[in-house]
This record gives C-alpha cells, structure tokens and sequence, in this order.
C-alpha cells in the first residue's frame, strides 16, 4: 500500500512538474501561524477543501499533552487529536522547539477514514523542490476554517 502510494504521488508530482509545458496555474492554499484546540478548524477546512491536492504549511502546533504524541518507532509520526480527527504529519516534516511542534513544508491532505469515531488525517510529505521550481504555482493565503 505504502509502495503504492508512494507512485501515485509521485506521477502526481510530476504532473505537476509538467504545468509549465501545459500553461495551467496550479493553486495552492497557505495555512501560516500558531493552531492549538480552539482554532483547529482551520487545519481541518485546509485539508477538506485539497484532500488529494498539494497544500503548503507553516504552522506551530501548541497542543495538550494528553492528546499529542511523537513516535519514536516505526513510521516516527506527529500526531495529535481531539474529538472530531486525529492528524498525522510524518517523520522529517516537523521538529519540536521551546515547547511546541514546528510544522514546515509542502503536504497532500488524505483523509484515513474513520477510525472509533474520529476521522484520520494524514498530510503526506512532498518534496519542496516540485513546488517551489515551477513557474505556474499561485499560493494563496488558506481562506479559514469550513470546506
């Protein structure tokens, strides 16, 4: 599955890559600054209005210990939770620093499926170079919480 994954991503990168030759403009939202419990929704509205599509993440997550873990085996994931999601971030995509997790970088949203009453979100890392090198990339500020 992994394997996969792994191709689809990158034939969709390089779809990407190949805008230039087609002259399409490909949109991708920014979602920037500090999220904690009381302002999630704005992660949750990025990844339901691009699941499938690339979105670019700045953020600090300041998040309740009871709810936040960082695995230190196997897949090495960020992931934190409340009542509605659970949002995964994989091993290199983040760093911890004074306290807080720092998120950087290019993400495919993909909704896991529901797992005990919560949705699963997995941001799937992209490299930055795809993006940041194509001439037809318009980013947008992320227009806030809601699909």
């Amino acid at each position: 599955m992994t394997r996969i994954r792994a191709m689809l991503t990158g034939l969709y990168v390089g779809l990407l890559c190949s805008a230039p030759a087609i002259g399409r403009t490909i949109d991708v939202e920014f979602l920037q600054g500090a999220i904690g419990p009381k302002n999630i929704e704005d992660l949750d509205g990025l990844a339901c209005r691009n699941y499938d599509h690339i979105v670019h993440i700045d953020i600090t997550v300041g998040w309740p210990d009871d709810k936040l873990d960082q695995e230190f085996d196997d897949y090495k994931r960020l992931i934190f939770w409340n009542d509605n999601a659970e949002y995964l971030f994989p091993s290199g995509s983040y760093f911890f620093l004074h306290g807080d997790y720092m998120i950087n970088g290019y993400f495919i949203p993909r909704r896991g499926g529901m797992h005990q009453g919560i949705i699963s979100i997995a941001f799937e890392k992209i490299d930055d170079a795809q993006v940041l090198l194509n001439p037809n990339v318009n980013e947008a500020k992320a227009k806030g919480p809601g699909c």
